[in-house]
């Protein structure tokens, strides 16, 4: 909690921030509190290879670069070959020519093309294993699920209203909701919970639900009207996914509150076969369950995007599925601000059509994603580094507790725990570490932006080129031993 006086400081430097560059109090707290893209830009900006050996090696964004190559040839093949091809009327039934009406109008509008919501609608009918049938009226397109957070946050939420998360949580929730929408991101906590003891019970339907409804009660008596549940699955950032009771769980708490349940679905495709986990659920997603006697149809909705599965972060694609035609009609609103462009949708909407190609290609990136995990996991286990199983996702959940209690001098890790009297230093010590990476090359995300309950957990990346993740994880070995020593010193001094 902050203190009266923290708050009438942080109101000064909003005002003079509002005057100094001229721009509204709301465009300040953006400014000040929500840019992460800008302070990261330099880093970012000089990616480390071998022919840019000072260059930082970056292990912190959710990213899978493992078949960039094979994303932009099935791109140029489409666009460019095809295009060619269709020109000499050689194969006239693919839709890849630039048609002045469909590409160069505002054609169907911003909820997005035909054909694009059609190959959504039977990717999730069809991959998804969708209990009924969904048709292109059920989706809208987005640029990117941040901006269907954003559009849904804004369609089902006023300003201050809150939307609950399970922590920890994938950080760009906060932005996602908060940056324009003004929507609260309302954590839930489970230490202290009956039946929580470690990151495996936070996968079990029962502690979810006390953990639930204490949330709720507490969010109730600070005066925020929590309006929704949403849900990352697989999650984000631990790697697992949910098993289908917890699932239901999910849907009868938001059913019996007259909530909405939101499933964040974007790594869908990335669940791979750890052979140390054998029996980690399999991905299931909420268009699975027989759910309708439980929640309102209408307050159940899927948001998926390609940038994750499809290893193509910057083309900019996400949708949603919903049978709420209200919140299609609030988000189809404010479309035109975020507007994905058409000769764009329809270079996706080939991907999704192309059932054999995405088969073949999901299937060598699971390949690729279970060597690059296992080169991780080998280095983490050599090194003593403790971390948490994952079958889903790009990053491992990395334990270095340890790290931060030996610098405490304090025997209990219990210490570590946000709310404990020590939370402030432990935090100092999280932020250091990172410090520490960034002054070696490496960046990786400290556990404390995803709303871990305790510090010295990290969130490592793994999904990237062979050689940079060597360098990456030699680097950050590299800042383990410079911790440990400046630890050393510190107990001397």
């Amino acid at each position: 909690m902050h203190s009266n006086a923290d708050l009438a400081d942080q109101e000064r430097v909003l005002h003079s921030t509002a005057i100094e560059h001229h721009i509204s109090r709301r465009g300040a707290v953006n400014f000040a509190h929500r840019d992460v893209w800008g302070p990261r830009e330099k880093a970012m900006g000089d990616p480390w290879s071998p022919n840019n050996p000072n260059g930082t090696v970056i292990l912190r964004l959710a990213e899978n670069s493992l078949m960039h190559e094979e994303v932009g040839d099935y791109i140029c093949a489409q666009v460019v070959l095809h295009l060619k091809l269709q020109a000499e009327s050689l194969i006239p039934s693919i839709q890849t020519k630039v048609l002045p009406v469909d590409h160069l109008t505002y054609s169907t509008g911003p909820r997005g093309s035909r054909r694009l919501r059609r190959a959504a609608a039977a990717l999730l009918t069809e991959q998804f294993h969708a209990r009924s049938l969904i048709t292109y009226d059920n989706i809208l397109v987005t640029p990117g699920v941040a901006s269907a957070i954003d559009g849904i946050a804004f369609a089902i939420c006023d300003e201050g209203d809150g939307v609950l998360v399970l922590q920890p949580l994938y950080n760009g929730f906060k932005f996602d909701m908060q940056n324009r929408a003004n929507v609260q991101i309302v954590g839930v906590k489970f230490e202290g919970v009956e039946g929580f003891g470690g990151l495996d019970d936070l996968f079990r339907p029962e502690v979810n639900r006390k953990a639930l409804e204490i949330a709720l009660q507490q969010a109730r008596k600070a005066g925020i009207n929590i309006r929704a549940l949403l849900i990352s699955n697989p999650h984000n950032p631990l790697g697992r996914c949910y098993p289908p009771e917890t699932l239901k769980e999910f849907a009868s708490f938001c059913g019996q509150h007259n909530m909405h349940l939101i499933s964040d679905e974007i790594y869908a495709f990335s669940v791979f076969a750890n052979p140390e986990i054998p029996s980690a659920p399999n991905f299931t997603s909420i268009l699975t369950l027989d759910l309708d006697k439980i929640i309102d149809p209408s307050h159940k909705h899927v948001l998926y995007g390609a940038s994750k599965d499809f290893c193509a972060n910057g083309l900019r694609l996400g949708f949603i599925f919903t049978k709420n035609e209200g919140i299609i009609g609030a988000m189809s609103s404010i479309g035109i601000f975020s507007w994905l462009p058409h000769l764009l949708q329809d270079a996706w909407a080939a991907m999704l059509e192309d059932k054999q190609w995405m088969e073949r290609f999901m299937e060598q990136k699971r390949q690729l994603m279970l060597d690059r995990y296992e080169m991780t996991t080998a280095f983490l286990s050599k090194h003593d580094i403790p971390y948490y199983e994952m079958n889903a996702g790009l990053f491992i959940w990395v334990d270095l507790r340890h790290l931060l209690v030996a610098r405490s001098q304090e025997p209990d890790r219990g210490a570590l725990v946000r709310s404990s009297p020590d939370a402030q230093l432990s935090l100092q010590l999280e932020l250091r570490f990172t410090e520490i990476c960034m002054e070696n090359g490496v960046m990786i995300a400290p556990g404390h932006v995803y709303m871990s309950e305790s510090y010295g957990w990290f969130r490592i990346t793994f999904t990237v080129g062979k050689k940079a993740l060597e360098e990456g994880l030699r680097r950050f070995l590299a800042s383990i031993k410079k911790m440990k020593a400046e630890c050393q010193l510190s107990k001397s001094t």
